[in-house]
């Protein structure tokens, strides 16, 4: 095997969302960074290894944590030259070749964005992530060295496995890349006040960029949408665009004086905000490239899906559309990119111990001003005032390149 050949990577079939949503039943065939011939049986690396129990195995709960020292069965063999992909879905070693591929699509994601690789919260006790990817419960969770998943009952009583559905994958694995980047509070020491929401809110949005390096995905979002998405914004009023859960989630309209203190509540204003920045960004650059015709506004002025603005937007995308497909995709994936980048930079600049969203917008903002997005970081300020989050001050120090000292600084 060359050097040339082990540099390409590895590939995996993967779905980009459940396979049970429309759409989306087939899987996607994507690489990973991992050299050819590198992962081993399990699936296992240097940094995680697929368990599969042949017993009734309950969730982890403190102090019973891994490694899982029960029966299990044989580890899933690579192909001979090294991938996964030719393992089929309908195969039960699918659920953990799936589950690996997933974290390792989505390290690769974050990676690139950080620079940086990832060093697990919890390597100080354990060197590798274990992942079992089915137990019989009705849930998910991401852990102290651990990763695991049950199952959703369906109205029809089939199951809907949440180790094949990779929002719910990178929404868990999300958390394990927050606590190893933002770190975790000293011994007798609290969280910040809005560091468990920011962490659900994030974990979401680590799921939603995820998704959208997937071409299945992209292509889905823009072709129902003729290319234009202000209107998933207000998807429970659009009920054909409501199968993606990661839009769903993120195309909320809550503000932080609507909302409560229960943590998936709570962290809508800040995943909202923040996808508006990503609608916006993209809208941008639509308008710079010539691509739709459109007069200045915001993603605020044209979040009511009946309102002039929104039909003005509407029929600026649709015009031509299919002419322009692949360079409002090429659009799309440079938005992404570049708040995604924002994002991940901002994490350096933050504290578990004192988090708080106003805190979190300005280290986004400026991780955006280093990078010479200062427009982006206006858009920034605007999506986060219209959440109550920021306020028009906060907008004029953005505007002038001014960072504000942190609370816990």
């Amino acid at each position: 095997m060359s050097a040339n050949e082990t540099s390409v990577g590895t590939r995996f079939l993967l779905y980009p969302q459940s396979p049970n949503t429309p759409g989306y039943d087939k899987p996607e065939l994507v690489w990973v960074s991992d050299p050819q011939g590198s992962i081993l049986p399990g699936p296992a690396n240097d940094r995680m290894y697929v368990v599969n129990p042949t017993i009734h195995k309950e969730p982890y709960e403190y102090p019973y944590l891994p490694p899982y020292s029960g029966p299990k069965a044989p580890p899933t063999e690579p192909s001979p030259d090294g991938h996964w992909d030719h393992i089929a879905p309908d195969d039960p070693a699918f659920l953990g070749v799936h589950v690996f591929g997933c974290v390792a699509r989505i390290l690769d994601v974050w990676e690139g964005y950080l620079g940086n690789r990832v060093n697990w919260h919890f390597s100080d006790t354990y060197e590798r992530l274990e992942i079992v990817p089915m137990i019989d419960w009705a849930n998910a969770q991401s852990g102290y060295g651990l990763l695991e998943f049950g199952y959703r009952t369906m109205p029809d009583g089939a199951r809907d496995l949440y180790a094949l559905n990779f929002d719910v994958i990178a929404h868990e694995i999300g958390h394990s890349i927050l606590f190893s980047e933002i770190g975790l509070p000293r011994p007798g020491l609290a969280y910040g006040p809005d560091f468990r929401a920011y962490h659900e809110g994030v974990s979401d949005l680590c799921s939603l960029f995820g998704m959208l390096h997937f071409d299945t995905a992209m292509d889905r979002l823009l072709r129902r949408g003729s290319g234009n998405l202000m209107a998933l914004n207000e998807l429970n009023r659009v009920a054909e665009l409501a199968d993606e859960r990661q839009i769903r989630i993120a195309g909320n309209a809550r503000k932080m004086s609507e909302v409560g203190e229960e943590v998936h509540d709570k962290s809508r204003p800040f995943t909202g905000a923040m996808f508006d920045v990503l609608v916006q960004t993209y809208h941008d650059l639509a308008v710079d490239r010539g691509l739709v015709d459109l007069p200045p506004g915001s993603i605020p002025d044209a979040r009511d899906i009946n309102s002039d603005v929104s039909h003005t937007y509407a029929a600026a995308f649709e015009a031509d559309y299919e002419l322009k497909h692949f360079q409002l995709k090429g659009a799309l994936a440079d938005a992404r990119d570049q708040v995604a980048f924002g994002l991940a930079h901002s994490w350096r600049r933050l504290d578990s111990e004192a988090l708080t969203y106003v805190d979190a917008a300005f280290a986004v903002c400026e991780a955006l001003q280093e990078q010479g997005q200062g427009n982006i970081a206006e858009t920034v300020v605007e999506c986060m005032a219209w959440r109550d989050i920021m306020t028009p001050y906060d907008m004029h120090m953005v505007g002038r390149g001014l960072s504000r000292t942190p609370a816990w600084f």
